[in-house]
């Protein structure tokens, strides 16, 4: 799917830079293949092209979108490396190709392509400048590209585990991880051995980009392993993750002999520098650590305790703390002590928040889970682990110079799918929402040091004995970007969420139009698209943008909206400008006692003086939903459309101009109307939306 960026104002037309020549050659070949169908239509076309009064403009369409699928194709072709296609990708994807300005000649196109890099062309010609210009859809669905895919990521697996993976030295007297080449299985701990920290990483070079176990990450990686307790030797637990190869090398270890919770991730380890940042890991513990201030104190981990599960095995993600060092204590110094500590770092672009448990649920929304059950983990049952991490490679917005890290992992116990296996593509995280999530930025000095990594898993046993066993393991890197549709030019307000910190919800059109966060801001993934970020609304929060002409959408408008629900979220708003008083509504989405959707249109200030159309679609929770709502008074009835379809019309009428603010995640200021849920990329348009509009904006996918 073609990528959803950012959208600049309009242009008249772009092309892209640099390609101009390249442009005037396919365009010439395309024209003279044209000019011999004309030709050869000459009792339809003419003598030439220039007869902007034919009938046949609609031809002409054609013909100009098969000049475009051609053009498109053949820039494909040359491309030799992953970041060569994606560079010729936006290119296709950026803009109007003219042909002849004068007569109304030209194509645009919509480029995809997928794991297997076969491209999906879709190309759209015009004919005709003036009276009914005409345009005709052309499409290619299986252009292969060969030469790319050498280049892409083979996957990585235990097949030749004795020598592509090395183990660490050990702070302990053995080292407390073996491995097993003929079931291909991974020991962590052993049944005897205590007061151990180590680490194994991968070492080899069998996939493109992997030299001697540094790995280039280029846009993420995929990974699918299951891992099972053995219940009578359970301690601290380990982590799996990745760590910068320019920071570190590839005998990185943490740990400390007197701290098992520790776990290899956080502490000195043997050299004494520990591992160092920019390192991102998903941590499996099955040792309760409670809080102290110290990190350096056995037992400061700040592990989740519940009321109804006591002190869970939990999985969470986890970074690099605070990166400062706390004041010495009995001897210990050091800033990695509080590397896996929760709650530990500021939420800056410098230090990312190792996951802690806000919603005392352990619901995986903000990076911690646990079960319905204290003992899950270490009870010895067989879980299978699927994680993915994207990292987009573009900043997240203009004015800022930091990049987004999209952490999903799914945990199931049950037989998994093939799916669930495949590391070569995405899985789908709409139809399974992923166990545990996380949306972090970093910044650009990070950014380029997880460029090249190391990958593997750490462990550590303090006073007790654990084994670990891990198996089936198989890894992909990503090399192609995520590619979305392009939301239509002609918002008048955006909201992308790709702030991430504060209380502030930028909009790139204007600052007067930025939203404030009332409640607690939880920034969570969305839809990954060039930012990733999306913002949770717990009930309690909401945000507001004061009142703006912008905002008034009245004889004609258009909103949408990507949204997933947590809860019943009956009689709930999840967008609405001014208050909830008929006196000062103008419009509103929201969520019907039934369950269903509905779109309010409020033309009057008496009860009654309001027209709604409701979806046939009843969302779920965990679940995301695109939604769009259009009108033009006269003209075209307001409707309201789910992931691309139209559900429902009711009769147009123009909105009330409210002086009210405008709202996302509930009515007003008051919270009895508050949507609990994720809502990303929320458009505003002064314009009607056509299904072609409504297509590009519902074009992508969590």
């Amino acid at each position: 799917m073609p990528q959803r960026a950012i959208p600049a104002e309009p242009t008249a037309r772009k092309s892209p830079r640099g390609e101009r020549g390249s442009l005037i050659v396919y365009l010439a070949l395309a024209l003279v293949a044209f000019g011999l169908l004309a030709m050869a239509g000459v009792t339809r076309f003419g003598a030439s092209l220039t007869s902007v009064l034919s009938p046949n403009c609609a031809t002409a369409a054609r013909y100009m979108a098969e000049a475009g699928l051609r053009y498109a194709t053949a820039r494909l072709r040359i491309c030799t490396t992953v970041s060569q296609l994606n560079t010729t990708v936006s290119a296709l994807n950026s803009g109007t190709f003219t042909v002849d300005q004068a007569k109304g000649l030209g194509f645009s196109l919509v480029v995809s392509y997928d794991s297997n890099y076969t491209a999906t062309i879709t190309a759209t010609g015009r004919g005709c400048a003036i009276l009914a210009p005409a345009t005709a859809t052309a499409a290619a669905s299986t252009v292969n590209l060969p030469v790319v895919a050498a280049f892409a990521s083979t996957p990585i697996d235990f097949s030749n585990l004795a020598d592509d993976f090395m183990r660490t030295s050990s702070l302990g007297a053995t080292n407390p991880i073996t491995v097993d080449s003929s079931t291909n299985t991974i020991s962590f701990g052993t049944v005897t051995g205590t007061h151990n920290a180590a680490a194994i990483w991968y070492a080899g070079n069998a996939t493109q980009g992997c030299v001697n176990g540094n790995c280039t990450m280029d846009n993420g990686l995929r990974a699918y392993f299951d891992v099972q307790w053995d219940p009578a030797s359970v301690a601290d637990g380990m982590v799996f993750g990745v760590m910068s190869a320019v920071t570190n090398a590839l005998t990185a270890v943490g740990g400390d002999s007197n701290m098992g919770e520790l776990m290899g991730w956080a502490g000195p380890g043997t050299s004494g520098q520990g591992i160092q940042p920019p390192k991102i890991g998903i941590e499996f513990d099955t040792w309760y650590n409670s809080c102290s201030t110290t990190p350096f104190v056995a037992g400061s981990r700040c592990d989740p305790s519940n009321y109804t599960y006591g002190q869970p095995d939990h999985m969470a993600y986890v970074f690099w703390g605070s990166n400062t060092a706390p004041s010495p204590y009995n001897g210990r110094s050091g800033n990695t002590y509080d590397d896996n500590q929760h709650g530990a770092g500021n939420g800056g672009p410098t230090e990312p928040i190792s996951s802690n448990d806000p919603d005392g649920m352990g619901s995986g929304l903000y990076g911690m889970y646990y079960a319905a059950q204290s003992n899950w983990l270490r009870s010895g049952t067989k879980y299978y682990v699927r994680y993915e991490l994207t990292r987009l490679t573009t900043p997240s917005s203009a004015s800022t110079a930091t990049y987004c890290y999209v952490l999903k992992t799914w945990v199931i116990s049950s037989t998994p799918s093939t799916a669930y296996k495949t590391v070569t593509a995405d899985y789908d995280s709409t139809t399974y929402p992923p166990t545990i999530q996380q949306v972090i930025f970093l910044n650009s000095t990070y950014h380029v040091d997880l460029n090249k990594v190391f990958f593997g898993w750490t462990e550590a046993t303090g006073d007790f004995a654990q084994n670990i066993k891990v198996a089936d393991f198989v890894l992909a890197f990503k090399k192609a970007q995520p590619n979305y549709g392009t939301a239509p030019t002609g918002y008048t307000a955006y909201w992308p969420m790709f702030d991430n910190i504060g209380s502030t919800v930028t909009n790139p059109v204007s600052s007067s139009l930025n939203g404030t966060i009332y409640g607690t801001a939880r920034w969570v993934p969305g839809i990954v698209n060039n930012n990733g970020a999306a913002l949770y609304f717990n009930g309690g929060t909401y945000m507001s943008v004061p009142d703006n002409s912008a905002l008034d959408l009245q004889a004609v408008g258009g909103v949408s909206l990507w949204f997933k629900m947590y809860g019943s979220n009956t009689g709930a708003w999840i967008l609405h400008k001014g208050t909830t008083s008929s006196s000062n509504e103008a419009y509103g989405l929201g969520v019907n006692w039934n369950g269903t959707l509905r779109f309010r249109l409020r033309y009057g200030t008496n009860s009654s003086n309001y027209v709604e159309v409701t979806s046939t679609t009843v969302p779920v929770q965990g679940k995301w939903y695109h939604v769009v709502a259009s009108w033009q008074n006269p003209g075209t009835p307001l409707t309201l459309y789910v992931n691309g379809t139209p559900e429902g019309t009711a009769t147009v009428q123009t909105a009330q101009n409210s002086n009210g603010a405008f709202f996302l995640g509930s009515g007003s200021t008051s919270t009895s109307t508050a949507f609990t849920g994720i809502i990303d990329e929320v458009y505003l348009y002064k314009q009607v939306l056509t299904q072609a509009n409504v297509t590009a904006l519902a074009t992508g996918a969590p």
